[in-house]
């Protein structure tokens, strides 16, 4: 079977797929970058872009920021307010929308071929190709990269172990300027608004984006809870813009096998989100970078990019994402005692906002992951 030749040919252009064909694009390379809606198009998602993940763009990202935050206040289903400021921004508030299309004009303007409206409907992958169908048509390239989020085809279609999923719900509100006032450049955070689930608002240009998430793969009552935490927030009689549902990956560092001969998967397509704070774009972006280092370093022998990519993600990203995992498990089993112990430890609460400055990381933060685990299990067991 024949095909059009590119030597890259990448599912998505969000974060993900725009960044790595801009960046290969840039290289010298044919990248193919298809995606399945017209840009600029929506997309559930708080729009938190954290101050690290700038350091991935090397371009000017600035234009579409709405926000900028330097302060988190968390809580537990409405009880408390923890707050924690930081010198440096814990992230730029931005709308998918305007952010995704950003993405994909650098990948155009690099050189990439975008076809938009043009969905990917079937991958054979080969030892040193891959065979793509989208839209009706046949294209040929050396190596495909999935990175159509948790819901697009690429994880089916190649027969790749998918990622745990939970429901997710994220709504725009029309508020007035003084709420408005009293949320600019603030995170709102509520752990327990759902059992394994987290609740939050975010602050946009004119109005607010609220959500919940909920990791125990039950979505029942979700609505419910969101319009409580939304009361709780002094938000029930906000005008609704949208309301929008979908699916997040549980994230959590568990290794995944994620590329198999000839083709990679990156971002939320690989799980790679980070389970405590839902976190998706900083690791949306950090996979391009580390599928680019693989493809670029062996240019002249493609088939060793896959297990290449593996190892980079496993060690860069995936071992951080476990010590995650560890502290969400311990959080949301205990979300009452874990709460509890930031409201009389607050540096537990600066140690994890700082993982979005970038200032830390969570495998900085190991051994403080341990001795949390000891001190919740003590007092569960005393209680």
């Amino acid at each position: 079977m024949l095909g059009i030749k590119y030597d890259i040919i990448i599912a998505g252009a969000g974060p993900a797929g725009s960044t790595l064909a801009y960046l290969l694009a840039r290289a010298g390379l044919e990248v193919l970058l298809l995606e399945k809606e017209l840009l600029p198009r929506d997309k559930p998602c708080g729009g938190g872009l954290t101050h690290k993940s700038t350091r991935l763009l090397s371009f000017p990202w600035e234009q579409v920021v709405e926000d900028t935050v330097h302060k988190a206040v968390l809580n537990f289903r409405g009880r408390g307010g923890i707050e924690v400021n930081t010198s440096l921004p814990m992230a730029y508030m931005v709308s998918r929308s305007t952010f995704d299309n950003l993405l994909a004009a650098q990948a155009i303007q690099a050189g990439a071929h975008l076809l938009e409206k043009t969905a990917v409907e079937e991958i054979t992958p080969e030892k040193e190709r891959v065979m793509v169908r989208a839209g009706g048509v046949v294209y040929e390239g050396k190596i495909f990269a999935g990175a159509d989020g948790i819901q697009g085809p690429s994880c089916r279609l190649l027969g790749l172990d998918s990622p745990r999923k939970g429901p997710a719900l994220d709504v725009e509100l029309l508020c007035t300027p003084e709420m408005m006032e009293q949320n600019r450049g603030v995170f709102r955070v509520e752990y327990g608004a759902a059992a394994w689930g987290v609740a939050w608002v975010f602050p946009k240009k004119d109005h607010l984006s609220a959500g919940i998430a909920c990791y125990a793969r039950k979505g029942k009552g979700l609505k419910q809870y969101l319009n409580d935490y939304l009361a709780r927030q002094g938000l029930g009689e906000a005008k609704v813009l949208s309301v929008k549902g979908c699916l997040l990956p549980e994230g959590g560092g568990r290794k995944r096998i994620i590329q198999r001969q000839s083709v990679l998967l990156l971002g939320d397509a690989a799980g790679l989100v980070d389970p405590l704070s839902g976190e998706g774009i900083f690791y949306a972006l950090q996979s391009a970078h580390l599928a680019a280092q693989a493809i670029l370093e062996h240019k002249t022998n493609l088939n060793k990019t896959p297990a290449f990519y593996q190892s980079l993600v496993e060690k860069n990203i995936t071992a951080g994402l476990a010590v995650a995992g560890r502290l969400a498990a311990i959080y949301f089993t205990f979300p009452n005692i874990c709460y509890s112990l930031m409201e009389k430890h607050p540096a537990i609460a600066e140690l994890m906002c700082r993982t979005l400055t970038g200032e830390t990381s969570y495998a900085d933060l190991k051994d403080s992951a341990l001795r949390l685990a000891r001190k919740v299990a003590t007092i569960a067991r005393q209680a």
